[in-house]
């Protein structure tokens, strides 16, 4: 059975998923709505989540042979909603380990994704949609899913036995495999 890999982007509003397959170019995607009016708010929404995503989770490790996932990590600096996005990472990651051993799950920063579609960390959404469809002749329906569709894509080559042909693909590659240790401040 040929391997697949999942990219997830999780926003505020819904979470979209692609799973790619290399060995034979397909690609399927996933859109849930997450927001507020459909899943509740508070806890009640937290769980909604979590049941949703791991049977999502579940259905695709009974489906086949997941090479890696990549999934995006937070907007450091960001200052909008930025402990509900934390809860809805937290769940998300939650639904993740408890379906796939931890080395299979790597988590790639916002500036990450945008530079291995398009070169530049600070490529706007539009952008982001035009570059994976040039890239790669995927046609995603909004943003969401062109990050997850390029999360997929990393994954795969994360993976893979060749490395990608572009420089900035490849450092984006280094800095997954070999993070910087975070920088905390020394109390005084």
């Amino acid at each position: 059975m040929p391997r697949l890999y999942l990219g997830i982007d999780q926003s505020y509003s819904g979470c979209a998923i692609v799973t790619f397959t290399p060995a034979t170019g397909r690609t399927e995607s996933e859109r849930f709505d997450f927001s507020p009016k459909k899943a509740g708010s508070g806890p009640q929404r937290l769980a909604h989540v979590h049941w949703v995503l791991g049977e999502y989770f579940q259905s695709q490790l009974l489906a086949g042979t997941v090479g890696a996932i990549a999934y995006e990590g937070y907007a450091y600096g960001a200052k909008f909603r930025r402990e509900e996005l934390g809860e809805l990472g937290g769940i998300v990651r939650l639904a993740l380990v408890q379906t796939w051993p931890p080395h299979l799950l790597h988590v790639v920063a916002p500036a990450s994704v945008k530079k291995y579609a398009t070169g530049s960390g600070r490529a706007d959404k539009d952008k982001m949609l035009l570059a994976v469809y040039m890239r790669w002749k995927f046609e995603a329906p909004d943003h969401d899913t062109a990050d997850a569709y390029t999360l997929a894509r990393i994954a795969a080559d994360l993976d893979a036995d060749q490395p990608p042909e572009l420089k900035f693909q490849r450092e984006v590659l280094g800095t997954i495999r070999n993070p910087k240790p975070s920088r905390t401040k020394k109390s005084a």
